[in-house]
C-alpha cells in the first residue's frame, strides 16, 4: 500500500480518466493481466494468457510502464517474455508483490493444471535480460490468487487444488477450493525449500478456503473469500504452523458474499464485493468474530449507475475506490456483465450513508472502449488499472486505464 497527499479529487469525471493500448507492445500480444505491482518507479502488469477462451494461451508477456514518462507514449511501455526462466515454464500469474528490491509474481496455472512456480524480477537489473529474472517451484501446484506482504514474509492466496484443467473454459470453473496458503521469507534464499512454509486453514475451518487478495493492518493478514463468506486472518506475530495463530469467522450472516481483494484504510479492512453490491468492513481495533465488529452497505445504483461487481481496490489517502469488473446478473438477465462504474467511497463519512459514495462510468475513454479491469497499481497519484476482456469483443485486451485521484491543483507531498 502506497498513501500520498494530493488536493482531493471531489468528484470522478471524464478528465480524471485517461486510456492507452499496450497490447502490442514490443511486438508481443500484451493482453489479459490479473492485477499489477508499484516499485517506485515502474509498474509491471501480471501476464495470464492472450485468448478468453482457450487455457493453452498462457504467456508470460510481462508488461512494464514508466510512470516518469509520458502515458500515452510507446516509448514508454515495454514488454519482456519471461516464460522460459531458469529452463521452466514460467507463465500465468496472479498478482505480484514488491519487497524493495524484487518484484515477485504469484503462480496460477500453466494451461493443463496449475503449477506453483513463482517467478521473481531483480529491479536493480535490466528489464529485458534473462539474468535479471529467477524462477523457484515451490511445490505446491494448488493455484494462487494474490498475495499479501508484511515487510518480510510474502502470504500467498490459496485458490485452486490440482484439478487438471485440459478442455475447460474459464465460465466452467476451477475445481475444489484449496485453504493450503504458502509463504515466503524474502530474507531466505528465493531457492531454499526452507524459504518456503505452507499451512492448511482448513486446521481452522473445513470452509476457510478459496480466497482471493489479501491485506495486511500492521499485525495481522486478512484473506478474503471469494467462495463461502467465512473470512479468514492470521496473527503474524504468532508461530504460523499452529492453527491458533489463525481465525476463521463465518460473516455472511453479517452480508459476507464473493469477494476479490481486501483494501485497508489504517483501521477498517474492506471487502472487495465481486458480482455484487454488498460491501462489507470489518473495524480491526474490534474482536474478528463478533458481529458487531463488521458492518455492510449496498452500494446498488450508487449515482444511478450499476454499481456492483467489482475486482480489487486501493485506498488514496480519502477514498476507498473499487475497481469495475462484472456487474450483477439479475434474475433472467443475460446480457453483457462487464462494465467501468467505478465506486468511490470517502472514508471521512458514514458507510452507511448514501452521501459518502459517488460513482463514474469510464467505459469509454480516449475514444476507446476501457471496460475489463483486474485491480491494478496505485503509485501515489494514478491508478492503472490491469486490462483484461471488455465483454464486447470476442478476445481479450491490452488497453490500460489510467485515473488520476488528484485534484486540479494538487501539491504532491509523499509518506
Amino acid at each position: 500500500p502506497l498513501v500520498s497527499k494530493w488536493a482531493p479529487l471531489e468528484s470522478m469525471t471524464p478528465e480524471s480518466f485517461s486510456a492507452y493500448d499496450a497490447g502490442k507492445t514490443d511486438g508481443m500480444d500484451c493482453y489479459m493481466y490479473y492485477g499489477a505491482v508499484f516499485d517506485g518507479r515502474y509498474v509491471y502488469f501480471c501476464p495470464i494468457r492472450s485468448k478468453r477462451a482457450d487455457r493453452l494461451s498462457v504467456h508470460a508477456h510481462v508488461l512494464r510502464y514508466d510512470t516518469h514518462k509520458r502515458f500515452h507514449a510507446p516509448e514508454s511501455w515495454e514488454a519482456y517474455d519471461a516464460g522460459a526462466t531458469d529452463g521452466m515454464k514460467t507463465v500465468c500469474y496472479y498478482g505480484a508483490v514488491f519487497d524493495g528490491r524484487y518484484v515477485f509474481f504469484v503462480p496460477r496455472d500453466e494451461g493443463t493444471g496449475y503449477h506453483s512456480r513463482v517467478l521473481r524480477y531483480d529491479t536493480t537489473q535490466p528489464f529485458k535480460k534473462p539474468r535479471s529474472w529467477k524462477a523457484h517451484d515451490a511445490g505446491l501446484p494448488h493455484s494462487k490468487q494474490s498475495a499479501a506482504f508484511d515487510g518480510r514474509f510474502i502470504y500467498f492466496c490459496p485458490g485452486y487444488d490440482g484439478t487438471t484443467l485440459t478442455g475447460k473454459t474459464l465460465a466452467e470453473g476451477e475445481g475444489e477450493g484449496s485453504g493450503k496458503v504458502l509463504r515466503l521469507d524474502t530474507r531466505g534464499d528465493f531457492r531454499d525449500p526452507e524459504s518456503y512454509k505452507v499451512f492448511d486453514a482448513k486446521k481452522v475451518s473445513p470452509d476457510a478456503v478459496c480466497f482471493d487478495g489479501a491485506a495486511f493492518d500492521g499485525r495481522h493478514v486478512y484473506f478474503a473469500p471469494l467462495q463461502r463468506g467465512v473470512a479468514l486472518r492470521y496473527d503474524t506475530t504468532a508461530d504460523f504452523e499452529n492453527p491458533k495463530s489463525w481465525e476463521a469467522y463465518d460473516a455472511s450472516p453479517v452480508g459476507m458474499k464473493p469477494c476479490v481483494g481486501a483494501v485497508f484504510d489504517g483501521r477498517f479492512i474492506y471487502y472487495v464485493a465481486y458480482g455484487h453490491s454488498t460491501m462489507i468492513r470489518y473495524d480491526t481495533r474490534l474482536p474478528f468474530g463478533v458481529p458487531s465488529s463488521w458492518e455492510g452497505y449496498d452500494a446498488v445504483m450508487t449515482g444511478g449507475l450499476d454499481t456492483g461487481g467489482f475486482d480489487g481496490g486501493f485506498f488514496d489517502g480519502r477514498y476507498i475506490v473499487f475497481v469495475p469488473w462484472i456487474r450483477t446478473l439479475k434474475e433472467g438477465e443475460d446480457k453483457n456483465r462487464v462494465h467501468a462504474n467505478f465506486l468511490r467511497y470517502d472514508t471521512q463519512g458514514l458507510f452507511s450513508d448514501p452521501k459518502s459514495w459517488d460513482s463514474h462510468d469510464a467505459g469509454f475513454t480516449d475514444g476507446i472502449v476501457s471496460k475489463g479491469y483486474n485491480a491494478g497499481a496505485f503509485d501515489g497519484r494514478f491508478f492503472y488499472g490491469a486490462p483484461m476482456y471488455d465483454g464486447e469483443s470476442a478476445e481479450l485486451h491490452g488497453r490500460v486505464l489510467r485515473f488520476d485521484t488528484t485534484g486540479s491543483n494538487a501539491t504532491f507531498s509523499l509518506d
